[in-house]
């Protein structure tokens, strides 16, 4: 274990948050919510963390009609807060949300199944704004084998003509779920690079995981052993190079990174970046929360109501700084990667440059 964003000098965390806040941050993948009253909550917290811009999941419906119901949402949503918010659909438009002080949001479904077997409605999906696409979720689908499967077959043939397309249209291909064989079958038809954008290494994955991947564990169950799937979430050093010498960048998560006991999130999530460093090099990591929001603000408004249940209905999911999993304390990543002793423009590279570079390679400048 490497230094801890904990001993920081003022000085050294003062130029930590400075640097946080002139760079491009950009979060690889979160679960946002836009009804009701939450919708401000979650754009608030986003934009006091500092984050230009945000893959966010949207589409994950089996039917067509209501995935595109949701994009179609979202961008009403945008509009309505257009003082704050840009509709990402290349990456100048991230620059852009870094000068003028918003916050662009990208589309990028974590799951294929909306199609329903017919990939022209890819199109469709991308006229309306979205940019990103896993191929499975943890399950088996038209498409492929999750990463929860008991075998997998890799790609099938639609799965072959969906990876074609999302290259013609420029969508960027997200394997984060996907089990391994599809994965490997991916890498190797995609001529535009694919992204792993919220995973760790499978080489260094928890045997014992604590904070919000223990708290989950209560709703995956019937699922079958938790530690088991941090390990099948997690992919091998062979295939986190294979991406990277595609082009693609590898998304580090804090999901899993929490060990069971009294460390505290952000310096195991620095552990597991360090790892993936190790691995695919500076040049080639980034981050993505897997923030799944709407859960954080139902922890959050049941532990105000009943804060003596604290650890006994919710395990705290991170350390203090980070609250119940809000992205208004993201500077703390910053500055753990100060403590790591990351140059400045390693850090502005995994902040944002290094996906913001991925996205100028396949949705264009």
């Amino acid at each position: 274990m490497g230094r801890s964003y904990l001993d920081l000098s003022k000085d050294e965390k003062e130029h930590a948050l400075a640097l946080h806040k002139e760079s491009i941050v950009i979060d690889s993948s979160i679960v946002s919510v836009i009804e009701y009253v939450t919708e401000d909550m979650w754009l608030d917290d986003v934009m006091k963390g500092g984050l230009t811009a945000s893959n966010i999941t949207v589409g994950m419906q089996r039917r067509f009609t209501e995935a595109l119901q949701q994009i179609i949402e979202h961008n009403h949503w945008a509009k309505k807060n257009e003082d704050r918010v840009i509709v990402v659909k290349k990456a100048s438009d991230i620059e852009r949300a870094k000068k003028e002080g918003k916050h662009g949001i990208m589309y990028g479904p974590q799951d294929s199944m909306f199609l329903e077997r017919d990939v022209n409605l890819l199109d469709v999906a991308y006229d309306h704004g979205l940019r990103a696409m896993q191929l499975t979720y943890n399950w088996k689908n038209e498409v492929g084998d999750g990463c929860r499967e008991k075998k997998d077959s890799g790609l099938s043939w639609f799965g072959e003509a969906v990876v074609e397309r999302m290259n013609k249209l420029g969508i960027l291909i997200d394997l984060s779920h996907t089990g391994d064989q599809t994965c490997w079958d991916a890498i190797e038809q995609s001529k535009d690079p694919v992204s792993f954008t919220h995973i760790i290494p499978r080489r260094s994955a928890p045997e014992k995981v604590g904070g919000y991947a223990e708290w989950a564990n209560r709703a995956t169950s019937l699922w079958g052993d938790f530690v088991g799937y941090s390990k099948q979430r997690g992919k091998p050093d062979d295939m986190m190079q294979a991406c990277v010498e595609k082009g693609g960048v590898i998304g580090v998560t804090p999901f899993f990174a929490k060990k069971s006991g009294p460390s505290n999130l952000t310096d195991d999530l620095m552990d597991q970046l360090d790892e993936t460093v190790d691995i695919v090099g500076v040049n080639n990591t980034g981050f993505g929360s897997d923030l799944e929001f709407p859960n954080t603000v139902m922890r959050a408004a049941f532990i105000y109501k009943n804060p003596d249940r604290i650890d006994v209905d919710y395990f705290t999911p991170m350390d203090k700084e980070w609250g119940y999993g809000f992205m208004e304390n993201m500077p703390n990543f910053t500055m753990g990667l100060v403590a790591r002793g990351y140059s400045d423009q390693e850090i502005k590279k995994i902040l944002g440059l290094n996906f913001l570079k991925l996205f100028k390679r396949v949705w264009g400048a």
